[in-house]
């Protein structure tokens, strides 16, 4: 039996041997294929299969024997995540970066897209791990951590991967090598923290080869830890982040004296985005200094921005959550998903419970925040969010301190020298504070002005109208008997429209009919949507079921909509549908980025906050909406870059092509 197994047994060997570089070579491939489409971009629909990578590099380990490594690659990978995370969300908090911030402007919504791509290093680094242990012996040899080994690990950086970076760094500005690679990473001229990391895929595997020193040094001399890559890491992308978050993180005493050829700024990077020639090193100015390449605003620009005031601010347009999912639409949390349309996305399901949490944790324990600063034709504005989910003030027991926070952030607003500050959709409903008017009480001899905006969302919805119908069209009113229902059902019977009001309440159906004069046999009382069948013009100021939508309004009819939430875009495709709540504007007026509600608007009750503001009306808009203003309220809105967005049903929109 023993010679038999002697002679069977070289040759088994040698087909476990097969079998296993078999397996490795399948890995290898799946590695190379999700690695290449990882740079595919994040329009790609595969685009997401680069987090693929992870689990196949852990079983190329497993099959290489390199799992020595793995334990500090998942802490140093999740550090890095971290970080970046972490600076993303300071750059967006405004107490924290308004004062120190560099450039002041958003940077534009496609960046954020095309950023998207930023942790690509932090993916493949593990993998560049595996792949030297297994072609080297060099990281196989671990001591634990040692003074030796920090200091190599950093002489090693700032002695050969500085000098290599900023030799690299000046290839890639050559005109050729820039125009197809580097120009991806220099699109961003007002940079985010994630930036640093944003590159093609060469660059990426250039950086990587670069990187590698302060990890083979140590090796090469016997002093390598593991724990020298946490440690490494969190330096890298803390330092990479500063340099690209365009708030100034490093004060004036680090920049002292020999400081300053060691240690770069905040500043110091930005002029590189901006002035693209000059400031090239990595962190280390020394180079730059050597190389003649600083630029000659770099210590102003720095002195400059440590003692600028904050911007003052003319408008605040008071928002507040939608559904659980909204609350992860935050910039702080996600730059991307905030300048989306906020909605569930299908990775949110399983982070419901979290997300639960989080909102309770808002809600009880958070102040309104500032979302977002911006500029509209050269009138400060910020969007300002009370910490609470939509489903809130639905509840008895919550709107008495919701409507305490209200009133306390129009006090802060008027502390901070706002001028006019806009209520969103929730937060002027009837039963929180009658349309803004019981916060007038309260505010005393202050100067603020509050704004609900309601007047311009009727004037939008009229201007639909206008434009849409004629004065023999019958239309059907969901929500008819609100505040800007009531405007324009008595502008609508004026008109000559018969107009059926949908409403459970006679006492304020019989309040609008009569204010409408001799006209007011033109509205007509309905109880049920099932009234409205046959009817080619419909009025949404109340959310209506989707199914309800096509079962009872025919395709091809037209929908003016000004309820929150508002028809989908995939109901509202087979209508000629306009949403009354939400105008156009050009994106050459704005650094708006953050998506209020629908994409590529602004809500029309903070386009009056701006309009207010722009033309200084001294006054307050609050409580019912005044009907003779309302025509004059479009020409505003007009005059002042907003427009209408109306989308055609696609069986039309295929005719017109």
């Amino acid at each position: 039996w023993a010679s038999n197994w002697l002679a069977v047994g070289p040759g088994f060997s040698a087909i476990m041997i097969s079998m296993t570089a078999l397996q490795v070579s399948v890995t290898l491939m799946v590695l190379t294929a999700l690695t290449f489409n990882m740079f595919q971009g994040s329009k790609s629909p595969t685009w997401w299969g680069r987090y693929l990578i992870y689990p196949v590099t852990f079983l190329l380990s497993a099959q290489l024997g390199s799992l020595h490594l793995m334990p500090a690659v998942i802490v140093g990978t999740l550090i890095r995540y971290a970080v970046n995370l972490l600076f993303t969300c300071l750059s967006k908090l405004d107490i924290f970066a308004e004062p120190v911030r560099i450039h002041r402007a958003n940077p534009p919504a496609e960046q954020h897209e095309r950023e998207l791509d930023w942790d690509g290093p932090v993916i493949l680094s593990p993998t560049a791990f595996v792949l030297v242990d297994a072609v080297t012996p060099w990281l196989r040899t671990t001591v634990p951590l040692s003074y030796n080994g920090v200091v190599v690990c950093f002489l090693a950086h700032y002695l050969v991967v500085e000098p290599l970076y900023y030799a690299f760094h000046l290839w890639l500005h050559t005109p050729a090598v820039y125009k197809n690679s580097h120009v991806h990473h220099h699109s961003s001229v007002v940079t985010e923290a994630v930036s640093g990391t944003s590159h093609p895929m060469l660059e990426t595997l250039g950086y990587l080869a670069n990187f590698s020193f302060p990890f083979l040094a140590p090796a090469w001399l016997g002093c390598f830890s593991t724990s020298l890559i946490p440690l490494y890491f969190t330096f890298f992308d803390i330092m990479n982040c500063i340099g690209h978050c365009n708030f100034e993180v490093v004060p004036r005493w680090l920049q002292a004296g020999p400081l300053k050829y060691f240690i770069y700024t905040s500043t110091y990077h930005s002029l590189h985005h901006s002035k693209y020639k000059f400031n090239y090193c990595l962190f280390c100015p020394i180079w730059d200094y050597l190389g003649g390449t600083v630029h000659s605003t770099t210590d102003t620009l720095h002195d400059q921005v440590l003692s600028q005031k904050p911007r003052q601010l003319d408008v605040v347009f008071l928002g507040h959550g939608h559904g659980l999912y909204s609350m992860l639409h935050l910039p702080w949390l996600s730059p991307f998903l905030a300048s989306h349309q906020h909605q569930q996305r299908w990775w949110m399901l399983p982070l419901q419970p979290i997300t639960f949490v989080w909102v309770l944790f808002c809600r009880y324990f958070l102040n309104t925040a500032n979302v977002q600063r911006y500029h509209y034709r050269g009138t400060q504005c910020a969007t300002w969010c009370l910490p609470v989910t939509g489903h809130f003030y639905f509840m008895q027991s919550h709107r008495k301190p919701i409507s305490d926070m209200i009133v306390q952030a129009v006090k802060d607003a008027d502390d901070a020298g706002v001028k006019y500050l806009g209520l969103a959709h929730l937060n002027k409903a009837e039963f929180i504070n009658q349309g803004g008017k019981d916060l007038l009480p309260q505010l005393g001899d202050r100067k603020i002005r509050v704004v609900h905006g309601n007047t311009l969302t009727a004037a939008a919805v009229w201007q639909a109208l206008r434009e849409h119908t004629q004065p023999k069209d019958e239309i059907v009113f969901a929500g008819s008997t609100s505040k800007i229902g009531r405007a324009l059902c008595i502008l609508l019977a004026k008109r000559g429209h018969t107009v059926r009001m949908i409403t459970g309440c006679e006492e304020r159906f019989q309040k609008i009919k009569g204010e409408a004069g001799a006209s007011g046999k033109n509205l007509v009382r309905v109880q049920t949507y099932e009234e409205g069948v046959g009817c080619r013009a419909w009025i949404l100021g109340k959310w209506m079921e989707p199914k309800r939508i096509q079962t009872l309004i025919p395709p091809g009819s037209l929908i003016i909509d000004f309820a929150v939430p508002h028809v989908s875009e995939e109901v509202a495709k087979d209508y000629r549908y306009v949403n009354g709540a939400a105008l156009s504007y050009s994106q050459k007026e704005t650094d708006l980025t953050f998506c209020h509600d629908v994409p590529n608007t602004v809500p029309a009750c903070l386009a009056a906050a701006i309009i207010h503001a722009r033309e200084d009306t001294q006054r307050h808009e609050t409580g019912e909406v005044d009907i003779d203003e309302v025509e004059g309220w479009w020409e505003k809105a007009t005059k002042h870059g907003f427009s209408l967005a109306c989308i055609e049903p696609k069986s039309q929109a295929k005719k017109t092509d």
